[in-house]
């Protein structure tokens, strides 16, 4: 039968210990579980008793890297889950875990962890992204957004208050360096067109934008 063999805290991370096992695995855990589990160095470990610890301890490692990855910048509920699963593959190999364990539900245990601390709020998430992508046209962003898992409905048409497809067209066209004579060829510009249509402009706001620098100019 496995025998835990050593309980040891992390060095460098507070609240954490480190569990090692007589076949030379490991798993970091929670401390306070330590108690609530009232493991002991030494004690035996039957596969129920293992399948429990390591549903414990990845659902502390998860939580904890998906806090991070919030920390880093607003996610969505669909996110972070993929990010968990990639995260909970890589973990499983690094610490040679060996327990039948259902990680999609230690996932959804975290995901509802974190919706009920309010921490995968979609308005702060699409306030964010509309800012973070502001170069893009809104159909674009429209569409980034639902592939980033949120609902159209929650998408107000307010949040592009502050965006203007026509200028962000002409600040793209300046940059490109196009001139008169490129929108005076029809093929040229017929080229110009389609790759902003294809950005996710309209033909309307495009048409728009050529005008206004070809009056300026």
């Amino acid at each position: 039968m496995l025998q835990l063999i050593s309980i040891k805290p992390a060095s460098r991370i507070k609240n954490r210990i480190w569990l090692s096992f007589s076949d030379s695995s490991f798993l970091p855990f929670f401390i306070d579980d330590v108690v609530k589990l009232s493991l002991q160095k030494n004690q035996e470990i039957d596969d129920q008793k293992l399948e429990l610890i390591t549903t414990k301890s990845l659902f502390y490692v998860g939580q904890e890297y998906a806090l991070r990855q919030i920390a880093i910048s607003p996610k969505t509920e669909k996110i972070i889950k993929q990010k968990l699963k990639a995260f909970f593959y890589k973990i499983i190999i690094k610490y040679q875990v060996k327990a039948k364990v259902n990680t999609d539900e230690i996932i959804n245990d975290i995901l509802v962890k974190l919706t009920d601390r309010d921490l995968l709020n979609s308005k702060s998430f699409i306030t964010y992204f509309v800012k973070k992508n502001q170069r893009k046209s809104k159909r674009q962003i429209l569409f980034l957004l639902q592939q980033q898992g949120i609902n159209p409905e929650l998408i107000s048409s307010d949040i592009f208050d502050q965006t203007n497809d026509v200028e962000k067209i002409k600040k793209i066209l300046i940059k490109k360096k196009f001139n008169t004579d490129d929108f005076a060829d029809f093929n040229k510009k017929n080229k110009i067109t389609s790759s902003l249509y294809n950005k996710g402009f309209s033909l309307s706001d495009i048409k728009c934008a050529i005008d206004d620098l070809l009056n300026f100019r």
